[in-house]
């Protein structure tokens, strides 16, 4: 693996209501999320340039997972000043 390779590449944040998620996701990030399937599971993918380096994943709704206290710790990089996306938290 290259020095500057992103060792995480994919994450998924499992919800139990995906439009209510999306919107949140979407509002606090200024981003715009691309609707996937995969089998039973439903899903809208965070941006993504193939070859850019950067991580990217998923939101995901699923009969056998749910959201849960002890889920993944998930850091949103607001660069250059995360109180920006925070601002929006509330409202969102």
């Amino acid at each position: 693996m290259e020095n500057n390779a992103n060792m995480l590449n994919w994450f998924e944040i499992y919800v139990s209501d995906l439009e209510r998620a999306k919107k949140f996701y979407e509002t606090i990030l200024d981003i715009k999320m691309e609707k996937m399937e995969m089998g039973d599971m439903k899903m809208y993918a965070f941006p993504y340039a193939p070859g850019s380096g950067k991580v990217s994943g998923a939101l995901v709704q699923h009969a056998m997972r749910g959201p849960s206290e002890q889920g993944a710790l998930i850091y949103i990089n607001g660069n250059p000043n995360l109180q920006k996306a925070l601002d929006k938290v509330e409202a969102a």
